[in-house]
């Protein structure tokens, strides 16, 4: 693309969005402003026939961290060689600002890659990054500085687990809260401003998921999908709020996709003969919290090994299966679990709704589009974008942000 090109098409986003450096539309934590891999807002989808336009791309290192996008700047988590890099670039020109390294011992004992599987989180000009040995940094957002570190390993006894520590951190308000697990706590809470412990929950088994939030009225409660199952807590106090068994029947599994908040409900899938779940939760005039209750629990329905489904509509689509297998694109009936379409087998991904349509990143760095209708599974548009992958990726204002282990694109995913 022509400098000149390049220099008109940020132009007119920025006439289009006049406040896309100061925040508006930013996704800066796991599964982005919702958490739940949805936004509401509509993308004109480029032809079929067309290609999408790489504005920049830089060189990265390892890892399955996803790029995070706030207040002008995208953030990116990845080792290289024995060093973890925490990354900061211009949203605009792909121009590095700044870069916070440091010495990582970590190793897999699988033989799979080093790197980072957390996704960082970015609030109040604060950056959290969680790293697969146990340490969690807060770094200055602007310049990269430090402010604090706690080393999860030693201060919690937080398992490695078979792949390294993996849940990406949510803050809330004043609070960091994390999945650490070990025989001491499960979901932790940390100060955001100088990563103090403010709270521990049960004791429960880390896994490979990521905890989110519910605001119910007055409430504000985290729900995690720890070893044991399913877990809701008290934002503020740590207190157990409820508790629902949900594993696996052998030790060699994770629970790997993020709990799914819906109205008025939970959503929580898992292969190694797990299988999928909802659960209500209403108003309980008896208690202060809401009442929590199992609708169903069904396996070979929705099965997902690690990526997180989507909503819309009253309907799920995600990849069902074991990515090594093999996995299908299905779309599921909220209410009921009923299976409504199926598709060929794919190779699995990564997915993120945007208003009516489906954008999905596969594994073997493929994009798809597709609508998000209850009725048939039809693709609107697909092409290769990138290398071998597994991580998540980013979407801010009519731009995409995606990476394999070689590299970070910033893409223009919608029609000028």
């Amino acid at each position: 693309m022509s400098k000149a090109k390049k220099s008109s098409f940020w132009v007119i986003l920025l006439l289009s969005f006049p406040t896309f450096c100061l925040g508006s539309g930013d996704w800066s934590n796991w599964l982005g402003p919702n958490h739940d891999g949805s936004m509401d807002k509509e993308i004109n989808t480029v032809k079929n026939n067309q290609e999408l336009e790489v504005l920049w791309k830089v060189s990265v290192g390892n890892g399955w961290s996803s790029p995070v996008v706030s207040e002008g700047l995208v953030y990116l988590h990845d080792r290289i060689e024995e060093n973890e890099n925490v990354t900061a670039w211009d949203i605009m020109s792909g121009e590095r600002k700044w870069r916070f390294t440091y010495l990582s011992d970590y190793r897999d004992s699988f033989g799979m890659k080093d790197g980072p599987r957390s996704t960082p989180a970015v609030s109040q000009k604060i950056l959290v990054t969680h790293g697969p040995q146990g340490l969690l940094h807060g770094l200055d957002s602007v310049s990269g500085k430090l402010i604090w570190v706690r080393d999860l390993k030693k201060e919690f006894g937080s398992p490695q687990g078979f792949f390294g520590r993996c849940s990406s951190p949510l803050i809330l308000k004043d609070k960091v809260i994390l999945d650490v697990g070990g025989d001491r706590a499960g979901i932790v809470a940390f100060s955001l401003l100088t990563g103090k412990t403010l709270w521990e929950g049960k004791a429960y088994t880390n896994d490979y998921a990521s905890v989110v939030p519910i605001n119910d009225g007055d409430n504000i409660l985290v729900v995690g999908f720890m070893k044991e199952g399913l877990v809701v807590i008290d934002f503020h106090s740590g207190k157990e709020v409820y508790f629902d068994e949900f594993r696996s029947p052998i030790n060699a599994s994770v629970n790997a996709a993020s709990p799914l908040v819906l109205e008025g409900g939970l959503f929580l899938s898992s292969c190694y003969d797990v299988g999928a779940g909802l659960w209500s939760f209403s108003q309980n005039r008896s208690s202060a919290y809401p009442n929590f209750e199992s609708r169903w629990k069904k396996g070979g329905i929705l099965d997902c090994h690690y990526s997180t489904p989507v909503s819309h509509k009253g309907y799920l689509f995600g990849f069902h299966g074991r990515q090594e297998r093999g996995t299908i694109l299905r779309c599921v009936r909220i209410k009921d679990g009923y299976i409504m379409w199926s598709s060929k087998r794919l190779t699995t991904g990564n997915l993120i709704r945007l208003g009516s349509k489906i954008v999905s990143l596969t594994e073997d760095g493929e994009l798809l589009i597709f609508k998000a209708d209850h009725n048939a599974f039809t693709i609107l548009f697909q092409q290769q974008i990138l290398g071998t992958g597994r991580a998540h990726f980013a979407y801010s204002n009519g731009v995409l942000f995606a990476r394999d282990s070689r590299r970070l694109l910033c893409l223009e995913l919608s029609e000028k």
